[in-house]
Parts: C-alpha cells; sequence; structure tokens
C-alpha cells in the first residue's frame, strides 16, 4: 500500500511539473504575442502621430495666410478711413460733396 502511495505522489509531482511546464510555456508564447501586439499599436500610433502632425502644420500656414489676408485687409480700411476722416478734415465744400 505505501508503494501505491509513493507512486501515486510521484505520478502527481511529475502531472503537476508538467502541467506547470506547460503553463510557464503558455505565459512565455502570451507574453511574445502581446508585446508583439503592442508593438504593432505604437507603430500604428506613430503613423497616425505623423499624419496628425503633418494635417496640423498644414491648417496652421493656412491659418497664418488667412490671418495675413484678414490683416492687410483691416489695414487697408484703415487707411482708406483715415484719408476719409482726412478730407473731411479739411472742410474743402467740393470734397464734401464727393
Amino acid at each position: 500500500m505505501e508503494q501505491a502511495i509513493i507512486a501515486l505522489l510521484g505520478f502527481t509531482i511529475a502531472l503537476i511539473f508538467y502541467l506547470d511546464r506547460g503553463r510557464r510555456a503558455d505565459h512565455a508564447a502570451l507574453r511574445t504575442e502581446v508585446h508583439s501586439g503592442f508593438a504593432e499599436v505604437n507603430r500604428r500610433f506613430d503613423e497616425h502621430r505623423k499624419e496628425t502632425r503633418v494635417m496640423f502644420d498644414e491648417h496652421r500656414k493656412e491659418t497664418r495666410e488667412m490671418f495675413k489676408q484678414l490683416l492687410d485687409a483691416i489695414l487697408d480700411l484703415t487707411r482708406r478711413v483715415g484719408r476719409l476722416e482726412g478730407r473731411f478734415d479739411t472742410n474743402d465744400p467740393q470734397l464734401e460733396s464727393a
């Protein structure tokens, strides 16, 4: 009976070691898969970041061009108003009727 118990105990320990080795192999495979998945996600994120940066640069250039056009229009309007105010300040009847 003792030999059967020792044999059963030995078989149980061998089975535990076998299953533990399989579990460790599965964890290693899962770890490798997760790391490769994260590497793919990081690669895609980097690509998206570069595309976004290019888009932001384009929008920044467009916005600056629009502000430049707006500033030119405001300065032109300011010059025209300044000339009109100068005309009215002269009290010249010919300019006031125009």
